[in-house]
Parts: structure tokens; sequence; C-alpha cells
């Protein structure tokens, strides 16, 4: 995929696709990286970067190449308020998901 010329589509499914990778491998092994916590720090602050790269960047070019012209404002404005909607779904649930299931197990949905 590198080269001269990355869609925004490529560079998005890059980013989610590192971002996975990434809280797999967090999830995984969650308890040893505890007690090592630079590298813990390491991983999730490698996550923030792949979801700048990735997600973050293109998500604003998206709708301007997806939709048409007379419906673009509205139909972006959808996929925003989608957006916000599952930030805050995953926001309210994040705590009572890791009480319940484990820190470990969270990081992996």
């Amino acid at each position: 995929m590198v080269g001269k010329h990355q869609t925004p589509k490529a560079i998005q499914l890059q980013g989610f696709l590192v971002m996975g990778v990434l809280y797999t491998v967090i999830g995984v092994y969650f308890s040893s990286l505890a007690r090592h916590r630079v590298f813990l720090l390491a991983l999730y602050g490698m996550t923030f970067f792949f979801s700048n790269y990735g997600p973050n960047s293109t998500t604003f070019m998206m709708p301007s190449m997806t939709f048409s012209r007379p419906c673009r404002s509205t139909l972006n404005g959808v996929c925003a308020a989608s957006g916000k909607i599952g930030a805050l779904i995953g926001a309210s649930l994040f705590v009572p998901l890791a009480n319940w299931l484990g820190n470990d197990r969270v990081m992996m949905i």
C-alpha cells in the first residue's frame, strides 16, 4: 500500500487495521503490560498515532467523495451525529464492561 499515492479509503483501512492489531496485543498481554507501564503507554500511544493517521485524517474527506452535491451537507450531518452517538455509547459502556469483563477483554472488543 505504501507508494506515491494512497486513497483516503486505503489510509482509513490501514489506520483501522493497525489500531485493531494494537488493541488486540494490549488485550492479550494486558496483565504483563500493566506491570511494565512504559510498554503499555507506548502501545497505547501508537493507537493514538494510527487513529490520527487513518480515520481522523480522512473522515472529513470521505463525505465529499461519497455523497452527491445536493445532499452532501445533510448526509455529512447524519454521519457526524451517528459517530457522536456511537462515541457516547462506547464511553458510557466502557467502565461497566471493564468492571464486568476485565480490562483485557474490553480492549479486545
